[in-house]
């Protein structure tokens, strides 16, 4: 190798030397090690077992975007913000060691969020807006809590039942009636009626039979066990038995 390969060899070297290091101490090193972040206090997402907040549009369960402004604040002075949000960040689930405080601005009339058993807007003024201390309550979806024997859920990956409403796959009230019981303890009777697509797929305890009653209101509404459908084109007042087998 000649000088003059040898000297460009080592120029580009310190050249690289020097682009890696004003990389790592910029900004943008900050951007680059935030990729590998796994940030546990605050999570969002579009469907949820449990949760801690969930957002609401009263015109759109299925929201494209909420129009509004919340800022999650945690008792170490870090903050959340978001705005002009989609359905995929409907329920929050936060860290529980923390305290938190939720900020919040209504652009639309109809929007909100439920805190526990607390509603907050769903009438609003363009621009309304307010501070709350978070009292966090874990709920469940259809409220059955996580000792029961029976949970629902909108996700798909695992499931004993799956209830259809042909006309809305984001239904907001499924047009029946349907009550789980396990065989030979009937005196525990869990009941469900007018319930939204949250509680589209249903897990029933392992090792035991059960048995489900049902009642259709509505003609395109149905449900789904073991890959045979029911319903899906009833009269009004339908109503049958099925025996969910699990032991």
């Amino acid at each position: 190798m000649s000088y003059y390969d040898g000297s460009l060899v080592n120029n580009m070297r310190k050249i690289a030397t020097i682009l890696c290091l004003t990389i790592l101490s910029s900004s943008l090193a900050g951007c680059l090690w935030n990729l590998f972040d796994d940030d546990t206090r605050i999570s969002f997402s579009g469907c949820a077992s449990s949760w801690h907040v969930e957002f609401f549009d009263l015109s759109n369960d299925n929201f494209a975007s909420w129009d509004g402004k919340v800022e999650f604040t945690d008792s170490n002075g870090n903050t959340e913000v978001l705005e002009f949000f989609s359905g995929d960040k409907k329920y929050v689930t936060l860290d529980e060691s923390l305290d938190w405080t939720l900020k919040y601005t209504f652009y639309e009339d109809d929007i909100g969020f439920i805190v526990g058993d607390s509603v907050y807007g769903g009438d609003n003024r363009n621009g309304e807006s307010g501070t709350i201390e978070l009292d966090l309550v874990r709920k469940y979806a259809g409220s059955t809590g996580n000792e029961m024997p029976i949970s629902f859920s909108c996700d798909d990956s695992n499931w004993d039942i799956k209830f259809v409403d042909q006309s809305n796959e984001y239904f907001s009230s499924w047009g029946g009636e349907v009550e789980f019981f396990e065989v030979g303890n009937e005196q525990d009777i869990y009941s469900f009626e007018d319930f939204s697509s949250e509680m589209k797929y249903v897990n029933l305890e392992d090792s035991k039979v059960w048995k489900m009653r049902y009642t259709f209101y509505e003609e395109d509404i149905g449900f789904v066990y073991n890959g045979k459908s029911y319903g899906m084109n009833n009269d009004y007042g339908d109503s049958g038995e099925i025996t969910i087998d699990l032991s």
